[in-house]
């Protein structure tokens, strides 16, 4: 009986290693500090890895520069800084060209972010407090537009507008959409690789993981993350430009 026991004990403990599952991001580290327990995760190693990325392309693009462009280096930069100047002036308009920066620098780090996985580091995007935080940025710079262009009588007015009992549905309708915006783009990433990790895993024992695989994350990884970064990048410039007040 024992024997038995010890046999069906093996083989569940195989069958447990050899299932699929998802963690979420690994910690690192871990420390206490004014009674708290605060943690370094692997998507703030890998966040910190994207942003010495977007250093080293700013460096290699932006430097040498000249008055007509004679290398192609200077041409794709040039590109670059037209396309996110059309992008923001044809969704928000002209008078907000100072905020080509933050577009442009949020485009190029979502979609960075949603790519590292083809390196085999984790997206940091497929952890909701990372793109909780970038929704969060778009939620108060949403409310400092609206503070600014309508001053304080139209800020507060705008929550009761059209009537007065409309304050609670305004109220929820602006906290929903960081809440939305964190959401859909994590949701989107944990689908792909939750799909692409399957697909490694039913196939890993059949035959050759390479093929169909690679399809898959020619598509969730590379398609649908930059698809992913260009959404969230538009709602950013919508809220932000439809927050103005009369």
């Amino acid at each position: 009986m024992s024997t038995a026991l010890l046999i069906a004990s093996e083989a569940a403990a195989e069958a447990a290693e050899s299932a699929f599952t998802i963690n979420g991001p690994l910690v690192v580290a871990s420390w206490e500090m004014f009674g708290m327990t605060w943690n370094l995760t692997e998507s703030v190693i890998v966040q910190w890895i994207v942003m010495a990325i977007i250093l080293v392309i700013c460096l290699v693009l932006g430097t040498g520069l000249k008055v007509v462009p004679t290398t192609r280096r200077q041409a794709l930069a040039e590109w670059l800084v037209t396309f996110v100047n059309d992008m923001v002036d044809g969704s928000m308009g002209e008078k907000y060209k100072s905020y080509r920066p933050y577009i442009g620098i949020l485009l190029v780090y979502v979609i960075l972010c949603n790519l590292i996985s083809l390196v085999g580091l984790r997206a940091p995007t497929a952890d909701v407090s990372v793109t909780g935080t970038l929704a969060i940025i778009t939620f108060f710079m949403t409310q400092y537009n609206r503070a600014k262009t309508g001053k304080l009588k139209g800020y507060l007015k705008s929550f009761i507008d059209p009537l007065p009992f409309m304050l609670p549905s305004n109220i929820i309708g602006e906290i929903s959409n960081p809440v939305s915006m964190a959401l859909r783009l994590f949701g989107n990433m944990v689908a792909g690789m939750v799909i692409g990790g399957l697909i490694y895993w039913a196939l890993g024992n059949v035959m050759p993981p390479v093929v169909i695989p690679a399809v898959a994350s020619l598509y969730f990884d590379i398609f649908s993350g930059v698809i992913q970064a260009y959404i969230f990048t538009m709602l950013t410039m919508s809220y932000i430009s439809n927050a103005e007040c009369e």
